[in-house]
């Protein structure tokens, strides 16, 4: 630390023994100015963190806004009225992704199908129309002879015997 003058010690060694009523040596003198010093140094550092702990704590003070409640449910329909619109918000994103994911899904499958089966788009007045049932672990398509005389055939109803060929027409449509 600093030096230590001779009328610093004696003044030390004339407070101690007017203090205490002891006489003290000039070692005891010096040890206890260093103390002095160093306890100076401390008390100085320790006031200084203090200051800034004051200075910090008046700006966390200024950021935050402290609400109070009485009671518990106050407390929670403060707490959903202000989480309520995020959850909303992410329930309605979730239930968009999903839907469109299931749609893609499905469109994918039917063009698939489209493109499988070219001749799908003909079947879909039979499909609509058409009667299956099953009968001995086999589905059938039921279906009664059209009566050509009346020019009305009903489309997955009725079919059309074509006897020169041995074949039966089952009518999709006209185009």
């Amino acid at each position: 630390m600093s030096k230590i003058s001779t009328e610093q010690m004696t003044r030390l060694k004339g407070q101690f023994s007017a203090k205490y009523g002891i006489e003290m040596d000039d070692w005891s003198a010096m040890v206890m100015t260093e103390i002095s010093q160093r306890f100076l140094f401390l008390t100085n550092e320790v006031n200084r963190s203090i200051i800034q702990i004051d200075e910090a704590a008046k700006n966390i003070k200024g950021k935050v806004n402290q609400i109070n409640f009485r009671n518990n449910q106050e407390a929670i329909r403060f707490g959903i009225g202000l989480s309520l619109p995020f959850a909303a918000m992410g329930t309605l994103i979730s239930a968009m992704v999903f839907w469109y994911s299931t749609t893609t899904r499905e469109y994918e499958v039917r063009k698939q199908i489209m493109e499988d089966y070219r001749n799908a788009p003909s079947y879909a007045k039979l499909m609509k129309n058409g009667i299956i049932i099953e009968h001995e672990g086999h589905q059938y398509l039921v279906m009664g002879k059209a009566d050509q005389k009346s020019g009305d055939v009903f489309i997955g109803k009725e079919y059309i015997e074509d006897g020169n060929l041995g074949r039966i027409l089952i009518p999709l449509g006209k185009k």
